[in-house]
């Protein structure tokens, strides 16, 4: 869509060249053009394409309004890569956060099978006593887990 409106732009500024006069010179049976009068033989001056009145008037309100639509898409644009950036950033400081989640995840799964290993072999040195206190060790390390992977 820019490409289309910025070949339209161009296009006004290539408005119908302004034509010299054209003269026609027959020398010698030899017709030539030229926009210099004729040295020698007949000269003939041809009228160029006459102007419309208005024509200059109607290319300056066109490439203003070519000009209006131009700062409103590239404004458009502007806006769309600010957005497209902020969303990068967003999405680049989720995947962060979410490495950091799975990485305190792990460390704390980590620590309950090493208290787990630990309170095992507690209760194999220690028989029944103290039962109550490693099940409470036990559901505190298993919320902590909980908390860090959910």
């Amino acid at each position: 869509m820019l490409r289309h409106l910025t070949i339209l732009a161009l296009s006004v500024f290539c408005v119908a060249a302004h034509a010299d006069s054209i003269y026609k010179c027959t020398a010698g049976g030899k017709i030539t053009y030229s926009s210099e009068p004729c040295t020698a033989g007949r000269a003939t001056e041809l009228e160029s394409m006459p102007q419309a009145a208005g024509a200059d008037a109607e290319a300056a309100a066109t490439l203003k309004r070519q000009k209006a639509v131009l700062a409103a898409l590239q404004k458009e644009r502007a806006g769309s890569e600010a957005k497209q950036a902020q969303a990068a950033h967003n999405a680049a400081r989720v995947k962060r956060s979410a490495a950091t989640r799975q990485a305190n995840c792990a460390k704390v799964q980590q620590q309950q099978k090493k208290e787990q290993k630990r309170l095992a072999a507690e209760a194999a040195r220690v028989g029944g006593q103290g039962k109550i206190e490693r099940d409470l060790d036990a559901e505190a390390m298993a919320r902590a887990v909980d908390a860090a992977c959910s």
